[in-house]
């Protein structure tokens, strides 16, 4: 019987100590690619001693230019902020349309190949009334500048009703800046 208890005592207690003493880890996201690519994505946060290169993980002071899809013609500027973060996902704050009138922006970001990336973000849209008018979905292709702190990309974004119907297309390049 005490031979029992004591094996008993002996494996709760080395539950509590590994529960105690064990490194906890958690991943928001999966990744999309594979485990190549995020491992390079990852290793690029590291500058390198000949290139300077660093990841897009940060934050950005973003500079958009809006414009016509099909004539390419400007139809306005504004700012914008964009978090990148280390396992994919990213965030995005604008300032096109009134805080009442747009949720804040929330994605996802890929490593593609060195200083090339790509992303998506999606944010609800509300009419005036504070209803629901739908949702906006922008996917982008990123180029980091050879100094690590500037990119620049080109963006398409569809404007969904309610129901997940396009009801129009946005077409946009950009230019960045790394908040430091």
């Amino acid at each position: 019987m005490k031979s029992t208890l004591r094996k008993i005592i002996g494996t709760v207690m080395a539950i509590i100590m590994l529960a105690t003493f064990a490194g906890v880890s958690a991943v928001a996201q999966e990744t999309s690619k594979d485990d190549e690519n995020f491992a390079q994505a990852q290793a690029s946060l590291i500058p390198s001693s000949n290139s300077g290169a660093r990841s897009i993980v940060g934050v950005w002071n973003v500079q958009i230019t809006r414009l016509n899809c099909v004539t390419g013609a400007v139809i306005g500027t504004a700012p914008a902020i964009l978090t990148y973060t280390l396992g994919g996902t990213m965030s995005d704050a604008g300032v096109q349309v009134a805080p009442s009138l747009r949720g804040p922006g929330h994605g996802v970001w890929s490593f593609e190949s060195a200083g090339h990336y790509t992303s998506a973000f999606q944010f609800f849209r509300f009419n005036a009334d504070g209803t629901l008018a739908g949702r906006q979905v922008v996917r982008s292709v990123i180029d980091m500048g050879d100094d690590g702190d500037t990119l620049s990309n080109t963006a398409t974004a569809q404007i969904l009703d309610v129901s997940g119907n396009v009801i129009g297309t946005n077409c946009s390049t950009a230019t960045a800046a790394r908040f430091q």
